[in-house]
């Protein structure tokens, strides 16, 4: 059997016949080693410490470990760094506002609300259903629900607030 240090951890080493395997020690104590077939099933043996029979064993479609492989990747986006963002942003604040159903601006445009010239803050995003529209247009149209994302100083962002949700 070949094998090769993938990481300064991982071993891989080839099965013929069968595909590759790749053996992870955990740093809890004991391994876990991921078997990889030509054809994509994935089969994932947990040793416990000490222990030469797996634990436990999942077996895993190409799909169902493509799944797998997405939700153990490191985020896309990572975690602001609040106190460099902080001193970037100096006094201007970054405010999240829900529009509740008696809102001036449900069912009024960005551009006809008139919130920046009325209040100094920009709208930068709306969250609706789940989903963020970024920097919308003139015409976006408010509804119940949104979540306005507005940027200004102290005084700005108190002012859209208070628009908001009056």
């Amino acid at each position: 059997m070949d094998e090769t240090a993938v990481g300064s951890k991982v071993r891989e080493s080839t099965l013929p016949g069968v595909g590759k395997k790749y053996v992870m020690p955990l740093e809890a104590g004991g391994n876990i080693a991921l078997v990889v077939r030509p054809d994509g099933e994935r089969s994932l043996f947990h040793f416990l410490p000490e222990e030469d029979q797996p634990f436990d064993v999942v077996k895993f479609t190409r799909q169902e470990a493509q799944q797998v492989a997405n939700l153990m990747a490191p985020a896309l986006v990572a975690p602001p760094d609040l106190e460099g963002l902080e001193l970037a942003l100096g006094s201007v604040e970054i405010e999240w506002i829900e529009l509740s159903a008696n809102s001036q601006l449900v069912g009024a445009t960005l551009g006809t609300s008139g919130l920046r010239e009325r209040t100094g803050a920009s709208v930068m995003a709306v969250m609706r259903e789940g989903k963020w529209v970024a920097n919308p247009g003139v015409d976006y149209v408010f509804r119940e629900g949104d979540t306005v994302l507005v940027l200004g100083d102290q005084e700005q962002s108190e002012a859209a607030r208070q628009l908001i949700e009056s």
